[in-house]
């Protein structure tokens, strides 16, 4: 993300989104009633004595709207941002949905009455992320394998291969190579030499294959295995919790939202210095008792959840926002949506 303006005074801060992390960023900063200026194209006033059967004709303009729904489908490439016409040419009061994707490059203006911390934190985060490599998985066993990325907003499936082996013509290697050779045509359309591979899974497939990647592909830089229980995206979760890529991608938001998660239900487990549910955590925060607090972007949404994020704020407890796109994030939902770590129990 590149950031343009940020003028305060006004509650003004214009940016480009530069990727399809960044969108996923927006939808977790814009929300219901904020002011977004913004490039699009709507069809033109007609008069009414022209031809209605002539196409409407649509025309680029720039809009100013009063939000009033935002969506964001995971690893999609555009955010849908519904809202009523205030600034613009033409229709105001009439309704109007901006269409915000990464390919033209147009920056987007997006003015709060007020910017809370974790907002202004995450445009911060993704200015810092411009140049963080993403992380791509091949998760396999001897049956099929699993390619996905490690995105900001989650793990991003990209195809599962299947090796179909079967008996003694396995047992030549000739199926075995060609299923190498099919999971590394995908790799070559996704991995860059900046970008890290991670290879896991259960057995002796994963070694073979890493033993094929490097005779074929001597040039392959940044790759490392793992060991796993599982295969498929089963297997890709365990790698992530078990730590081993934080190593390659030590500022990727999926990493951190999963590491707090797990550390509040290992806490948990141990009747630590932990709390959860919205009641109990809002109490607490009140009696000065919390240190940080993870929320899920879900509950930031309410009425409720901004009400403990600035309780939080005038308590001097941190706060993280967890999204809902990843397995760490419904787990935490599971809780109510909310988990505290604490200063000392009551």
């Amino acid at each position: 993300m590149r950031v343009l303006l940020k003028d305060m005074k006004q509650g003004e801060i214009k940016l480009i989104p530069e990727n399809d992390d960044d969108l996923w960023h927006l939808y977790n900063i814009i929300k219901p009633g904020d002011l977004i200026r913004a490039v699009t194209f709507r069809s033109t006033e007609q008069k009414a004595d022209l031809i209605r059967s002539k196409k409407t004709e649509k025309k680029k303009m720039k809009l100013g709207i009063r939000v009033e729904d935002v969506k964001f489908h995971k690893f999609s490439d555009r955010l849908r941002i519904h809202g009523v016409i205030e600034e613009g040419p033409q229709d105001l009061g009439s309704h109007h949905t901006l269409n915000i994707t990464t390919e033209d490059n147009e920056a987007i203006s997006i003015i709060k009455e007020e910017w809370m911390k974790h907002e202004l934190d995450r445009i911060e985060e993704a200015v810092k992320q411009r140049k963080q490599p993403k992380v791509m998985f091949v998760s396999l066993d001897e049956d099929s394998a699993t390619i996905a990325i490690l995105r900001q907003s989650g793990v991003q499936w990209i195809t599962d291969i299947h090796s179909n082996r079967s008996g003694k013509m396995y047992e030549t290697h000739s199926t075995e190579k060609q299923y190498f050779e099919e999971i590394l045509s995908i790799i070559k359309q996704y991995k860059t030499m900046e970008t890290p591979l991670i290879v896991v899974g259960p057995g002796f497939t994963r070694e073979r294959f890493m033993r094929y990647t490097k005779t074929v592909n001597p040039d392959f830089k940044n790759i490392i295995t793992y060991g796993t229980g599982h295969a498929g995206m089963n297997g890709i979760q365990e790698a992530l919790k078990s730590g081993i890529v934080e190593n390659i991608s030590k500022e990727n938001r999926v990493l951190f939202e999963t590491r707090l998660v797990e550390q509040l239900f290992e806490e948990i487990k141990k009747n630590g210095l932990v709390a959860y549910g919205v009641e109990e955590v809002e109490e607490l925060i009140k009696n000065g008792a919390v240190k940080h607090i993870i929320i899920t972007d879900k509950l930031v949404r309410t009425e409720k959840g901004e009400d403990i994020l600035k309780l939080a704020q005038n308590y001097n407890a941190d706060f993280t926002v967890v999204s809902m796109l990843h397995d760490a994030g419904r787990k935490l939902d599971g809780l109510g949506g909310i988990g505290a770590f604490l200063r000392f129990k009551i």
